[in-house]
């Protein structure tokens, strides 16, 4: 269950994700740029991730990530959380 999403930041620029329940890097993806019903988008690589505790996620954002808005997801196994929306500027 994600809750907050770190205020809109630049490509390059880091974002952090909070919520509960956030498994791991290895157990879990993110995907932004997803409609808020989860559809679309493109799941974040790897080494995008700076820090992942089960309440907390912190990021790099893409370079190559379209400015604007859109929502991320966390999936844990088979569980897709809620989506929150984020906003990256140019």
């Amino acid at each position: 269950m994600l809750y907050k999403v770190s205020a809109p930041v630049v490509r390059g620029g880091t974002l952090t994700v909070q919520g509960r329940y956030l498994g791991g890097p290895a157990s879990a993806t993110i995907k932004m740029g997803a409609t808020f019903d989860g559809n679309g988008g493109f799941d974040l690589p790897a080494g995008a991730i700076q820090t992942w505790t089960p309440n907390e996620i912190t990021f790099t954002v893409p370079s190559d990530l379209p400015a604007g808005s859109g929502y991320i997801f966390i999936t844990v196994g088979n569980s897709k959380s809620n989506g929150l929306p984020y906003s990256i500027g140019q």
